[in-house]
């Protein structure tokens, strides 16, 4: 999975990420958005460059009309809860970025 994370994300989620494979960009990093990009230029930026968007604050993204997925994942979880939340979605038989934000917690 690709995913560009949000600038509030831990780095040991996307540490972890990393560590089984998965392509994640900080939006900070990104030089056409930087680190005070507004919600809607990632969220444009995640459609046209066909990335996941991971954040943890849902308020940011759960009134947006994403094309893409919205994963949220609260401060409080590991990196191996991050991982293990991220390959459960990858198993689950539909797009996820048909849903509403979802919940790495709650997978």
């Amino acid at each position: 999975m690709h995913i560009l994370a949000d600038t509030n994300v831990p780095e040991k989620y996307v540490f972890a990420l990393r560590g089984d494979g998965h392509r994640v960009t900080y939006s900070r990093d990104v030089t056409e958005l930087g680190p005070v990009a507004t919600d809607a230029d990632i969220v444009q930026y995640a459609e046209r460059e066909e990335l996941a968007v991971l954040s943890t604050d849902v308020s940011d993204f759960a009134d947006r009309d994403a094309s893409v997925p919205v994963l949220v994942a609260p401060q409080n979880m590991t990196g191996g809860g991050i991982r293990g939340a991220v390959a459960r979605l990858e198993a689950l038989p539909f797009d996820p970025a048909e849903a509403d934000p979802i919940w790495l917690s709650g997978l």
